[in-house]
């Protein structure tokens, strides 16, 4: 938790609230040539071609939350630790953006057109771009609004951060590097959960991104589940350096606790990647809490700002179900309300205790999600606060509780029966045959008699390659002959989904 709160006396009344989009992330940056307050000139394309990373932070000297954020120091620091006098990894820039304000501005109300909250200039090490043509290309509708410029020339906006925070999202950038290198980035295990719920179906997906000199032609890719292969992918292609393409791996059936690893292990058939550290992805999971019943007793202890928080109940769809505290917050949080929310329905009051008893709809999987407008939690620097989740029939030891995150806290858990694969797959035998197959493949299926059974088949990019039609599972088993004579040399996946349960088996096609 950090302790930004600190930065923003309650005396402040300005609010800066978004209020549309600005440039959507992942956009191409627009490029700039521009002098900065000391006659020094800073071309944008330029610093990015040469592997640096630049974090522009655009403001108006007459800015109430610009200047508290100023004050924060928190764009010094980023620069004194990675820009020139730290590791050279990075570049920042404070750019003016209001064309009604003139020069003096920056050093202050004195001589000021326009408004000015302190002088700027004091201190900064950083350039200083009076330039509100940035402003305009960079599509501005609320200061201070900052973003980081990757080497590939994507830019993302960032919320009023921390150093470290900053930092944090800045290195995610792919930077180029050698002759033969391979990466994986924007990668979504295709769940913002870290608890899995029953049989939880997963479609892993990321950007494979060419980090070296030379073009990347062909990668080995491979998705494993506790040290257990779950599919290898062979991708194909050219990708120049900086260039992209989606990868996204076949439904994927998961349950009780463990790791999924992606692993780029192979590029360019065979050649060895200059930089390993990109090229292995790990998530780990652990199994989400059961609760006896379908009503769950749930306590919240706010902080001192106790407007900060909303929270929410979903399904396993994403179906909100019930929610509480400041609607007007919602389920967007950190750092979008730089001098407090505004006092939105539902708003919990500083310091107060709340019970509330949720009752689901019925047996199955659900998940919770509380932000914190702010983005520094509801624990442990400005109040003890905290959310606890309880079976009513023990009120007095909560199965969940958390408080101390920062824009998010997300936990899924149980309520009822839950079925589980692995209860499930005790009773389950799938054989497959001849492997590896030509002219046929032969599966037998014996499950409990009746339950539906469907199956899918993903070649080795995780394209569909078969659909099966749903059936009845029957006593003495289920067989199917598939004829495959037409099909590309190379490993499946065929997928069974039986009943609650998921079943993946691995085949090779040699005609």
């Amino acid at each position: 938790m950090n302790s930004r709160k600190l930065l923003f006396p309650s005396l402040l009344v300005a609010i800066a609230i978004r209020l549309s989009a600005q440039l959507p992330d992942g956009s191409v940056a627009p490029d700039f040539t521009a002098q900065d307050i000391m006659g020094q000139t800073h071309h944008l394309y330029e610093l990015l071609d040469s592997g640096k990373i630049v974090v522009i932070e655009i403001s108006a000297t007459w800015c109430a939350p610009c200047w508290v954020y100023h004050t924060s120091n928190a764009m010094r620091d980023l620069y004194n630790e990675h820009g020139p006098a730290g590791d050279d990894k990075l570049r920042v820039f404070w750019v003016e953006g209001d064309p009604n304000t003139n020069l003096n501005c920056l050093y202050g109300p004195g001589g000021c057109n326009g408004g000015s909250a302190g002088n700027y200039v004091a201190g900064t090490p950083y350039p200083i771009l009076d330039n509100a043509g940035i402003a305009n290309d960079y599509q501005i509708t609320y200061y201070p609004s900052i973003f980081v410029i990757c080497p590939n020339k994507k830019t993302y906006e960032l919320d009023p951060l921390d150093a470290d925070d900053l930092w944090e999202k800045a290195r995610q950038c792919p930077v180029a590097f050698g002759a033969q290198n391979a990466g994986i980035f924007q990668y979504s295990p295709g769940t913002d959960l870290s608890e899995l719920c029953g049989v939880q179906e997963l479609a892993p997906s990321f950007s494979l991104t060419n980090l070296g000199a030379t073009p990347l032609t062909a990668a080995t890719i491979e998705l494993e589940w506790n040290n257990n292969a779950l599919q290898t992918l062979q991708w194909t292609g050219y990708l120049s350096t900086y260039g992209e393409a989606p990868i996204s791996f076949a439904n994927q059936g998961l349950s009780n606790s463990g790791t999924l690893k992606t692993t780029i292990t192979n590029i360019n058939n065979g050649t060895g990647d200059d930089d390993f550290s990109n090229n292995v992805r790990n998530d780990h999971f652990t199994l989400a809490k059961q609760f006896n019943s379908t009503q769950v007793l749930l306590k919240i202890r706010t902080d001192n700002y106790g407007a900060e928080t909303y929270w929410e109940i979903r399904d396993d769809f994403g179906t909100v179900l019930e929610h509480g505290g400041n609607e007007a917050v919602g389920p967007n949080g950190g750092g979008a309300f730089p001098l407090g929310p505004p006092n939105g329905p539902g708003s919990y009051p500083n310091m107060a205790l709340i019970r509330d008893t949720l009752d689901l709809p019925s047996n199955g999987c659900y998940s919770i999600h509380f932000s914190d407008a702010y983005g520094d939690g509801m624990c442990c620097e400005f109040g003890t606060g905290y959310y606890r989740l309880y079976n009513l029939d023990n009120p007095g030891t909560p199965l969940i509780s958390g408080g101390e995150f920062e824009e998010y806290s997300r936990r899924a858990f149980g309520a009822g029966v839950v079925s589980g694969v692995f209860d499930l797959a005790q009773n389950i035998d799938v054989q497959l045959f001849p492997n590896p197959a030509s002219d046929f493949l032969n599966v037998e299926i014996e499950a409990i008699s009746g339950a539906e059974i469907s199956g899918s088949i993903f070649n080795a990019f995780g394209q569909l390659q078969h659909l099966f039609p749903l059936e009845k599972s029957t006593v003495g088993g289920n067989d199917w002959q598939l004829p495959i004579s037409g099909w590309p040399d190379g490993v499946y996946f065929l997928q069974l989904k039986i009943g609650s349960g998921i079943v993946t088996k691995t085949f090779v096609v040699n005609n």
